[in-house]
């Protein structure tokens, strides 16, 4: 997951503007509503006021690099930046006080009392304008520390998400690695078997194990590959058991080509169609078939491998299940769609088991990119 992106200064500068600008009006409104009674303009409000407040917005920016410079943190308490922060509230509400009954006295020579000094202004305003002011100061800290816990909220929440999809890669990734040596395990074995029985089936075995093993290195860092990708790897698999089967297997694939590329986890099929092969194939001597089937229905990708095994048993319970490939498919699913996938298994009226994976219909982005819009 990506870090946001920071927001550029200008905009920044723009929208702090535009709320000191807002809060300003809503304040010249009220004292205008307030003071209407005493021949006030409006004019005069606004002015008293957006000078009042923008003089905060500069202010506020000072505020800010301080209090993020001196956070008051509560885990574990900082009550020294706590203490540090009661001077500099009440120091920034004195200069901007004092700026501001400085700015109206010049402003307004034609309006006071010729007799009104600078002193005599402070004097006479000093006091309420600074109690207003420590109020203003102090909500502004207070925003100030508001943003910033919000800015680690989102970072953690960030950090939280990056780290459980790093998680979930790695948990997939050992899934998938677990499946490896389960059927390398199994094809050594029947090499063995095979190598003083029929050396030239055991090398054609050896041969076609290279290319799965090539094929399996050249997507070992893909989680996910389009199904015709999936379809190749899985048919150089079943080439190494039709040289241990021979005429004993026999496989069928219906697919639609509309799914060809369409995504789906790497090496999902390969160990369903192994599970098939070691309980309808293996334990007996004759014929079997396994077929696979692949369609769109309803906007899901829907995968079915059926065999002529031996199905359920009289639980309704798959006699497949206690294998390492079938559950480790499951997880794998459970880990990649959370529970937005289909994964059943039941018995074929005229004997044997079917495997259904109904999962998302995830289009590939680079026949997406081939595709022509609307409108070309």
């Amino acid at each position: 997951m990506h870090d946001p992106k920071p927001i550029p200064k200008w905009r920044l500068a723009l929208v702090l503007f535009g709320v000191w600008t807002s809060i300003g009006l809503i304040f010249s409104t009220v004292s205008y509503v307030v003071m209407s009674n005493e021949r006030s303009r409006f004019a005069d409000a606004l002015k008293y006021n957006l000078v009042h407040f923008y003089l905060w917005a500069g202010l506020s920016i000072l505020i800010f690099q301080f209090s993020r410079r001196f956070r008051v943190e509560f885990r574990p308490l900082k009550l020294g930046n706590l203490l540090l922060h009661i001077p500099v509230i009440v120091s920034f509400a004195a200069i901007h006080d004092t700026i501001h009954i400085a700015i109206f006295w010049y402003s307004t020579l034609r309006f006071r009392p010729p007799f009104m000094t600078l002193r005599d202004c402070y004097r006479e305003y000093f006091g309420l304008g600074f109690y207003l002011d420590l109020i203003i100061a102090s909500l502004i800290v207070i925003t100030v520390h508001a943003i910033l816990y919000y800015e680690d909220f989102r970072a953690s929440q960030l950090e939280q998400s990056s780290l459980k999809a790093r998680l979930a890669e790695a948990q997939l990734r050992a899934l998938k690695m677990q499946l490896h040596p389960h059927f390398l395990f199994n094809t050594l074995h029947s090499i063995s078997s095979l190598v003083l029985e029929d050396a030239a089936r055991a090398n054609t075995m050896i041969a076609r194990l290279g290319d799965f093993l090539r094929l399996t290195l050249d997507h070992s860092d893909e989680q996910m590959v389009t199904l015709q990708e999936e379809i190749e790897f899985l048919r150089c698999y079943l080439e190494i058991e039709q040289v241990r089967f021979g005429d004993r297997l026999t496989v069928d694939f219906k697919m639609e080509t509309t799914t060809l590329s369409a995504r789906l986890p790497h090496l999902i099929l390969q160990p369903v169609v192994e599970n098939a092969i070691q309980h309808a194939i293996a334990p007996r001597s004759t014929a079997g078939r396994i077929d696979i089937e692949v369609k769109r229905l309803n906007g899901l990708l829907r995968l079915e491998v059926k065999d002529t095994g031996p199905g359920l048993d009289g639980d309704g319970k798959s006699v497949e299940k206690q294998g390492v490939g079938l559950s480790n498919v499951r997880a794998r699913l459970r880990e990649t769609y959370g529970t937005q996938f289909r994964f059943e298994m039941e018995t074929v009226a005229e004997g044997g088991l079917k495997v259904i994976m109904e999962l998302p219909f995830d289009l590939d982005a680079r026949h997406q990119a081939a595709m022509p819009t609307a409108g070309t």
